[in-house]
């Protein structure tokens, strides 16, 4: 696969009006015999329902807002994000909805996605991604390992469908950007108070808010500090 180049410019985009249009929730619930847990995020988008399912379902359209994809998007199909998760399209219902299996790094999960229309120029976006709770990463980052990869991604989506640009959000300067930290901030500390008000310990949805926020920063100024090295070796 071809990485998608970089694009120069940085892009206009409010990154705490983005979160606050997107709906979170957590529940427990059990996967394939063992403990799991669901993660949702819903967001209505101003694109018609057709739109926003051929958006999400279409290789060369997920190239431009997602990440590049390869495989059959069909019903037995298999996919593979370009570094990162890989597996089968366990379901297809156009334009309502599809499943999919998402394997990555060893972890075996799936999503199920909705597409509900609102009215004749909007639609509603539904994500589920029901994960295992593994005894090691889950009490140490908490959902937000997962939810702000998802956050990221429904920005990502809305910036595509507002402006029509053709590169997904995080391959532009915008991720060396002051918004993008506090994006990464604002989306940690949301899927904190999904967690807390689906029951888990406030004390420990913090320590995991922090914990998973200092990690996504550690990456973030990891990838400043490439681009930097990039511009002073230019």
């Amino acid at each position: 696969m071809t990485p998608t180049p970089a694009s120069t410019s940085t892009p206009t985009f409010d990154g705490a009006t983005q979160l606050a249009a997107v709906s979170r929730s957590v529940r427990m619930q059990e996967l394939d015999g063992h403990d799991g847990v669901v993660i949702t995020l819903t967001q209505t988008f101003a694109a018609k329902r057709s739109a926003l399912w051929s958006a999400a379902t279409e290789i060369a359209r997920l190239a431009q807002w997602f990440a590049p994809v390869d495989g059959s998007l069909r019903q037995g199909g298999t996919y593979q994000v370009q570094d990162n998760a890989h597996g089968h399209i366990t379901g297809c219902h156009a334009p309502d909805s599809f499943t999919a299996t998402w394997e990555y790094d060893g972890e075996h999960s799936h999503i199920e996605v909705l597409f509900a229309k609102v009215d004749e120029t909007h639609a509603t976006l539904t994500l589920e991604h029901h994960s295992p709770t593994d005894e090691e990463t889950w009490p140490k980052f908490g959902v937000g390992a997962t939810g702000i990869g998802w956050d990221l991604s429904f920005a990502s989506l809305a910036h595509h469908l507002a402006t029509g640009t053709s590169v997904p959000l995080e391959t532009t300067s915008w991720v060396q950007s002051e918004d993008t930290r506090v994006f990464l901030v604002l989306s940690a500390e949301a899927w904190a108070d999904a967690s807390i008000a689906a029951g888990s310990d406030e004390a420990d949805a913090r320590a995991a808010q922090k914990r998973t926020t200092d990690a996504y920063l550690d990456g973030l100024n990891a990838s400043r500090k490439e681009v930097e090295g990039e511009i002073l070796e230019e």
